[in-house]
Parts: C-alpha cells; sequence; structure tokens
C-alpha cells in the first residue's frame, strides 16, 4: 500500500528553510469522519459532483453513494472505512450492473424513492430532474461509473481495478490520507487509478456541453436575448451559482438538508427546446414558487394561459421573442427580489431550527446525564 508524508516548509528571517513533518492521523479518526465530509463536499471526489442517493438499499445491500458527474454520467461510489480489499470491487460492480439493468424509469423511481436522507436532496422525478440540471434526456450512458474510495488499498485490489480499466471498465480508485496540524485535520487526496471512457462512449464536458449550447442558440436564433437572459439571473439571484448544460443554465440556491449539511437547490432554469426553436423555456421550481409567495401570483397573472405546470410542481412557460423578454423583465426583477428575501428567509428560519434541536439534544442528555449521576448515588 502507497503512504503519503506531508511537510511543511518554511522561510525563515535568516534566509534558511525550515521542514517539519505533519503528523499522519490514524485512521479510525479519519474513516469516522470521511463519508460525511464528503457527503457535505461531493467535490472532494468530483468536481461539479452531485449526490443523488447515499446508503440506498439494492439488492446486493446498500449502496454507499449513487451521484451524477458534471457531464451526466451516474456514478456508483463504494466507501470503506478502512483499507479497500478485493471485497469492494465485487460491490461496486454488483451494484452497478443491477442500475444499469434498470429501464430509465424503473431507475428514477429508485432513485426518485430514495433520495431525500442522510445529507442528499430530496428529488422528486429523477428523470425530470435530470433534464433540468443537463438540458438532456437520461440515457446517453449505459453504463454508471464506478469509483472505490477509502483510506488506503491492498496490491490485489489496485491490480483488479488496473487489469478492469485497462479492460475499458469505467472503474477508478481514489484513497484518502489524514494528517494533523495543530487542532487541523488535514485531508489529502490520491487518485490512484484513473479510468479511461470506452472508445465507443461519446465524450461529454462542460467545455463541450457549452460549446454545443453556443452552437443551439446560434442554429436557433435567440443569441440577440438569451445571453441577456443568463447575465441578468446570474446579476438578480445573487449568490445563486450558475450551472450550465448542453440547452442552457439553472440557478441553484444553497439550502441545510434534513441532517443540517448544505446542498444547492435549483430554483430557476432557462433552457433550449427543439419544439419551439426561436423561443426560450423557462421553469421555475416549487421552491422558488414558494419563496416568491404571492409575488408569484401577481407574476403570472398575465401570463397566466401560457404557464403549464409539470407533475412534479415544476410551472414552465415560454419566452417567445426578445420583445417578449424586454417586456418581462421588470417583472422578473421584481420576482427574483422576492425568490431571494423568501430563500433567506427560509435559511434563517432552518439555522433557528437547527439551534433549537442541537439545544434540545444537548438539554436532553444533560438532563440524562444527571439523572444517571442521581440513580448511580440511590444505588
Amino acid at each position: 500500500m502507497k503512504g503519503i508524508k506531508l511537510w511543511k516548509i518554511q522561510a525563515n528571517n535568516d534566509k534558511s528553510i525550515s521542514v517539519d513533518e505533519i503528523d499522519n492521523v490514524s485512521e479510525t479518526e479519519t474513516e469516522n469522519q470521511l463519508e460525511e465530509v464528503i457527503t457535505q463536499r461531493p467535490e472532494l471526489l468530483m468536481k461539479d459532483l452531485k449526490l443523488v442517493g447515499r446508503q440506498t438499499e439494492t439488492p446486493g445491500g446498500p449502496l454507499d453513494l449513487l451521484g451524477v458527474d458534471a457531464d451526466g454520467r451516474l456514478v456508483v461510489f463504494e466507501l470503506k472505512r478502512g483499507t479497500l480489499t478485493r471485497e469492494a470491487v465485487a460491490q461496486v460492480i454488483d451494484y452497478s450492473s443491477y442500475l444499469a439493468m434498470l429501464e430509465p424509469e424503473e431507475l428514477s423511481k429508485h432513485i426518485s424513492e430514495r433520495s431525500g436522507k442522510h445529507g442528499v436532496e430530496k428529488i422528486d422525478d429523477f428523470l425530470e430532474w435530470y433534464q433540468e440540471e443537463f438540458g438532456k434526456s437520461f440515457g446517453e450512458y449505459d453504463k454508471p461509473a464506478m469509483v472505490l474510495v477509502g483510506l488506503g488499498v491492498d496490491e490485489r485490489t489496485t491490480r483488479m481495478v488496473s487489469f478492469l480499466s485497462e479492460s475499458d471498465l469505467d472503474i477508478s480508485l481514489i484513497t484518502f490520507h489524514g494528517f494533523k496540524q495543530g487542532d487541523d485535520l488535514i485531508l489529502a487526496k490520491q487518485v490512484e487509478i484513473q479510468s479511461k471512457p470506452p472508445a465507443s462512449t461519446p465524450i461529454y464536458t462542460k467545455k463541450a456541453n457549452l460549446e454545443k449550447l453556443k452552437m443551439t442558440v446560434q442554429q436557433w436564433k435567440v443569441e440577440d436575448y438569451y445571453y441577456d437572459i443568463a447575465a441578468f439571473f446570474r446579476n438578480h439571484l445573487s449568490p445563486a451559482n450558475e450551472w450550465s448544460n448542453p440547452s442552457g443554465y439553472s440557478y441553484t440556491l444553497p439550502e441545510l438538508t434534513d441532517s443540517g449539511s448544505q446542498s444547492g437547490r435549483v430554483y430557476i432554469s432557462f433552457y433550449l427546446n427543439a419544439n419551439k426553436p426561436g423561443q426560450v423555456q423557462a421553469a421555475f421550481q416549487e421552491r422558488a414558487i414558494a419563496a416568491a409567495s404571492e409575488n408569484f401570483d401577481q407574476f403570472i397573472k398575465p401570463i397566466e394561459g401560457r404557464i403549464v405546470k409539470g407533475k412534479s410542481g415544476v410551472h414552465y412557460f415560454w419566452i417567445e421573442s426578445k420583445d417578449d423578454w424586454e417586456n418581462l423583465k421588470s417583472s422578473f426583477e421584481t420576482l427574483c427580489e422576492s425568490i431571494i428575501s423568501g430563500w433567506k428567509r427560509k435559511r434563517e428560519q432552518q439555522s433557528e431550527e437547527e439551534f433549537e434541536s442541537v439545544s434540545s439534544s444537548s438539554s436532553s442528555s444533560s438532563s440524562s446525564s444527571s439523572s444517571s449521576s442521581t440513580d448511580s448515588q440511590l444505588v
């Protein structure tokens, strides 16, 4: 098993250099935090990774983490709180093969019913969520990618994963190492084996998606106002994060999940659809409508006949031209202000409830401890 060592190098006033080794942390201390840290910050595994499941049941047992990467690929993660062994290879293949055999509707049901737990966002309809996030229908990748994650790996497991990766199976291996400096825990990531996409698999990267979006905008002749829409919401929905996909943009705002971790939730999306070239479709998630409250009702009054409500509560309508956009812009400005205000109120309420929950737990724990102490004295 390959190890990692860290050194802190500092230049002294006398121009000499100090080199101090940073101590390794015991596996036990790191493994107790690893899965929770990754759930709260999935970018530690992959840039722009979105988690859609954690500890979800399958016929082969609970799947540790299920995500969708920046290019729209489903990714199965098998985490080991310790050294990875060949049993982990069998498990990740078992989970992936099960998901790969599900029809899109079955997979959507599997993910949707098991989401919203252990710090993972609740997804009402995975296929609709996927369309919103990536601007394309799910199904361009038949097989999920696989990633093994642990605090080390034995030689046999490395050999097996390397062989499978060279055989064009989309499997990777990542190890983490913990270090202690003062009161701080430092986490180091090492990519042991990086998978290569099969030659027959189309490659979708974030850069390629943006190029595709640019071509679509030009092809459908909406460049005179589409980018203005993007700039408008980039400015008026601050601090929302702009998420790009091959046919548009989604705007996410951070919220606290039931477990207290932070997750980006889509509020508004704008994308292009082949059914209506030359127009731009706007989609408002239920959380955006709830945040805007009665101001959303005021917003839709002039366009009420153009609003369509989807099965998961998303409201859609089409911006038909540059002039239409210009006429709607001031109403959108008011709506954005309402959404941000409602989102802030929700965040404050979540923080208060979280504080009260922690205080209640601490109080109960103290009472229990005091009671136990009294009982002991009586005995």
